[in-house]
């Protein structure tokens, strides 16, 4: 059998994603990090530029190992919190 997990976080469940507006906060950022990205790199040599990728494309594994950490962490949890609702009675025991 599949780890549902996984497949959830690999997309195979499909879930709408987000949907920013042009003037969000969030594309605000990215535009200004491929902005500043774009400018250090006119600033490198080639050699230089080799290790920015390299650092860059650590930093993205870092990022999808963490976002893939705290998925899990936090659907196990709702989870848990699911678990204890139908086996403790929930909200029918808050008198």
């Amino acid at each position: 059998m599949t780890n549902i997990l996984e497949e959830l976080y690999k997309g195979s469940v499909e879930f709408s994603g987000f949907d920013y507006d042009k003037d969000s906060p969030f594309v605000k950022a990215a535009q200004k990090k491929v902005d500043s990205m774009t400018a250090l790199k006119e600033t490198l040599n080639d050699s230089q530029k080799e290790l920015l990728n390299g650092y860059i494309e650590a930093q993205g594994d870092i990022e999808h190992i963490t976002r893939y950490d705290t998925y899990v962490a936090t659907l196990k949890f709702g989870i848990l919190l699911m678990v204890e609702v139908f086996t403790k009675g929930g909200a029918e025991n808050e008198q």
